[in-house]
Formats: structure tokens, C-alpha cells, sequence
């Protein structure tokens, strides 16, 4: 439907000009967000690591503490 308007070549400039800035605003929004996404997730995969060494060390320690008590009733067998 024709509506009479006329449409100068800066109008459409104009309009294109406004269009960029929209996309350009979302396009920074979009990109502000995967970076929050992102560090979210490394900070998340840091804490699983760190909870992850935590108890490796726990259990490295149990082990030790293991093996010394078997140690100590070999000897123990030994001298017996």
C-alpha cells in the first residue's frame, strides 16, 4: 500500500544509521553476556578443581597413614 510518503536518500540513511546502532547495541550486549557466561564457568570449573585437590590430598594422606600403620605391624611381625 503506497502511503504517499517520500523517502529522501538521507532518510534512508538515517533509518539504516539507527538500524546499525541497534545491532551494534546488541551485538556489545550479546558479546557483555558470553563474558559473564564464560567467567562463571571458569570460576565454576576453578572451584571443582580446588575441591578436587582438596580431597586427592585427604586421600594421598589417609594412604600414608595406611601404609605406616602396615609398616609399623610388619615390623612389629618381624620382631615377634
Amino acid at each position: 500500500m503506497c502511503t504517499g510518503i517520500k523517502y529522501t536518500g538521507v532518510d534512508l540513511e538515517k533509518g539504516e544509521g539507527h538500524e546499525r546502532r541497534d545491532c551494534e547495541a546488541e551485538k556489545d550486549q550479546i558479546r557483555a553476556e558470553y563474558r559473564q557466561i564464560l567467567k562463571n564457568a571458569v570460576a565454576f570449573e576453578k572451584r571443582i578443581r580446588n575441591r578436587w585437590r582438596e580431597k586427592n590430598k585427604q586421600k594421598n594422606e589417609r594412604i600414608a597413614e595406611l601404609e605406616a600403620k602396615v609398616e609399623e605391624l610388619e615390623r612389629r611381625l618381624a620382631e615377634g
